[in-house]
């Protein structure tokens, strides 16, 4: 963006902005509209850059026309027929012209038969148009919650200091939030002296890094952080233990970064890792190194917002106040362990779950109900599979999930093993929460995928039950997140959803839930299937809807029929038994009165065309495996064109339509064995 002509620059200086989403809720829209509603100023090949920063947030655009091209104006209007009456104008077609402001007979009648206005409005100066633009696109920034400052009624998510609005090196006469337009902005707090002069808007980059040491595109201020962080872990021959959204926040609090790395006492080593890593994140906003084994290194990388000529001060801080953060997880972490895990869940009964589905110690009891019900289907003890439900929810009285929600499950494997129990049943707690995300891993064991089961069931039956049924985008309790974890877990081992129902809802007796709540959340979780049949796995619409339209679906086996389905349907010789199907399918439908599903086929009564057909049906057996049985069904294309070329299905004689109706029934249940063919077609 090196080009001297034709350069807009709009820059807002403000306090620190909110660094959550800062670039999604801030940088961009506010850029976005400025180029939208700029649009017809704009060259073809014009630039954009966007920035974001704590202090400030704009756009830089090259390839922008002081001047629109001139508008062609056509406005259509009445009906030539209806708009004269004995060649007098009407009040419509008067009232039209004086809006146009010409004289009625000046209008164009055109070949369609209606009157227009055409004329040539003169392209606006950028002028005049920028307050207006400016003040839309602060309207389209994401605030949460406005505030005021000093004696202004103008409100925004933080207070604006400064407007910078530049053509090339003509300041625009531009106020905007009671500021007036400048070419004058601040640099960094504490790195930057005064003033920054800014003489042309294609120099606005240069001189706010150079002079004003603020690097201020979000994008770059994170690939140098990135780099940084990646040059200083390889020196140490570590690696950054990953948590999401930290990169982000980080960014979005810094104008100038420097990685510096800082290192706590070894002793805290001894507090689980997570809580130490959870702890410099969320409080410090400080990165964990790790080695090879993923083991927590006592060494760490934190992001300063200025490069010091001591930055053993800097380091020495953040060293000082990181361990008196680690020094609360330690306690926490100890003062829990002098409780037994068990100990805990009594305390849940002061805990309301939900008011209409009592306490978690309430939730707890069906937990169990549920664990001990599936247990028996994956061959786990249901002594265990109940123990461990009851402790699954334990670690939420915790100090330590109570200061970090996101550790529950992970310090309940911690406490379950300090307080003695089994390995397994250690790891059940803290893997019962999985899958937690799309993609994420499945319990890892028999017994954590039952207490992940009953866990995710319960969530979803009672907060159904109670009528929060997720709508649009609003799943407050994840109930799709929860019904797709469900469904992943049911593709690799053979459980029946219906029963899984069943189960769970009897855990809920005498809540007295409304309508019909096993058939209604088995629809729900065919269609959460269904989304992760064509999203994850990639199957086409069609297939998916073929597959789980079938009577005889078993989801235990869907991938399979899926991929076979797949294959088979995309081979064009087949496509004429889909129609031949969809012909059967409406045969049926317009004489079921002459269906007698008690009828047994009479061979004695069939030509050779029915005989051939016949034959091959008997073939096709539900024992096949689908690729074979989907083989036979291709082998039906020949005799079945050869049928219906030949053979008049509707006989006059009322046996012999009654037995060839037969038949096709009987064709159209091996048809739609798999699938319903017709969602192919």
């Amino acid at each position: 963006m090196s080009n001297l002509q034709n350069n807009l620059l709009i820059e807002f200086l403000s306090e620190e902005l909110p660094p959550i989403n800062l670039e999604k809720n801030i940088g961009v829209p506010f850029g976005e509209s400025i180029v939208n509603q700029l649009s017809s100023f704009l060259d073809k090949n014009h630039q954009v850059r966007h920035f974001v920063a704590p202090r400030r947030f704009g756009i830089v655009i090259n390839g922008v026309n002081f001047e629109e091209s001139d508008q062609q104006i056509l406005r259509k209007g009445p009906a030539v027929a209806t708009a004269l009456v004995n060649g007098a104008p009407t009040n419509a077609l008067l009232g039209f012209a004086k809006s146009c402001n010409v004289d009625w007979q000046k209008l164009e009648q055109r070949d369609d038969g209606y009157f227009y206005f055409q004329t040539t409005q003169k392209g606006r100066a950028l002028n005049d148009v920028i307050t207006d633009v400016i003040g839309s696109a602060i309207k389209k920034i994401h605030i949460a919650k406005a505030m005021r400052w000093g004696d202004k009624d103008y409100q925004f998510v933080r207070p604006l200091h400064n407007l910078v609005v530049m053509f090339d090196d003509q300041v625009l006469d531009c106020n905007v939030m009671g500021l007036t337009a400048t070419n004058s902005t601040l640099g960094h707090r504490f790195m930057s002296s005064g003033q920054v002069i800014i003489p042309h808007a294609c120099e606005y980059f240069n001189l706010i890094q150079e002079t004003g040491k603020v690097v201020p595109e979000f994008k770059l201020r994170k690939d140098k952080i990135t780099q940084q962080l990646n040059d200083a872990a390889s020196k140490l021959n570590l690696q950054i233990s990953h948590i999401d959204g930290l990169l982000d926040e980080v960014t979005a609090l810094v104008e100038y970064p420097e990685v510096l790395v800082g290192e706590f006492d070894k002793k805290f080593l001894d507090v689980p890792q997570e809580c130490l890593i959870l702890s410099m994140a969320k409080n410090q906003k400080y990165f964990a190194l790790v080695d090879k084994q993923n083991k927590l290194n006592n060494k760490f990388l934190f992001v300063a917002n200025l490069k010091s000529k001591d930055s053993q001060v800097i380091i020495d801080g953040n060293q000082k106040v990181l361990t008196a953060r680690l020094a609360d997880a330690e306690f926490f972490y100890n003062f829990d362990k002098r409780t037994k895990l068990q100990d805990f869940v009594p305390k849940m009964a002061n805990v309301v779950y939900h008011n209409k589905l009592g306490s978690q110690l309430e939730r707890i009891e069906r937990l169990q109900k549920i664990a001990s019900a599936v247990a028996p289907f994956l061959g786990v003890d249901v002594a265990i599979a109940s123990k461990t439900a009851y402790l699954l929810k334990a670690d939420l009285s915790t100090e330590m999930v109570g200061e970090f929600p996101e550790l529950q499950g992970i310090m309940g494997n911690y406490y379950a093993k300090a307080s003695g129990e089994d390995d397994e049943v250690a790891n059940a707690i803290e893997k019962h929460y999985y899958p937690r995300f799309s993609g994420d891993e499945l319990p890892d064991s028999k017994l954590a995928t039952v207490v992940s089961l009953a866990d995710k069931l319960e969530t979803i039956v009672g907060i159904w039950g109670i009528g929060l049924i997720p709508t649009g985008d609003k799943d407050p309790y994840a109930l799709r997140r929860a019904a797709l974890g469900i469904i992943r877990i049911l593709l690799v081992n053979n459980l029946d959803l219906r029963e899984l129902l069943k189960i769970t809802i009897a855990a809920f007796a005498g809540k007295n839930f409304a309508g019909n709540l096993s058939d209604d959340l088995y629809a729900f979780f065919i269609q959460r299937l269904s989304n992760y049949l064509t999203i994850i796995e990639n199957y086409s619409a069609k297939v998916v809807n073929a597959v789980l339209a079938n009577q005889n679906l078993d989801i235990n086996n869907v991938l399979t029929v899926c991929k076979s389905f797949a294959v088979w349907a995309s081979n064009e010789s087949n496509a004429s038994l889909f129609e031949a199907n969809k012909r059967i399918e409406n045969i049926l439908k317009k004489n079921a009165e002459d269906i007698d599903v008690s009828l047994v086929v009479d061979e004695t009564k069939f030509n050779d065309y029915e005989k051939k057909l016949f034959t091959l049906v008997t073939t096709i057996d539900q024992s096949l495996a689908i690729d074979d049985y989907l083989t036979k069904l291709s082998q039906l294309a020949t005799p079945l064109a050869d049928f219906f070329a030949n053979v008049m299905v509707i006989d006059e004689d009322i046996s012999i339509r009654k037995n060839r109706l037969s038949l096709l029934t009987m064709l159209y249940d091996k048809f739609n064995y798999y699938g319903k063919l017709s969602e192919l077609v």
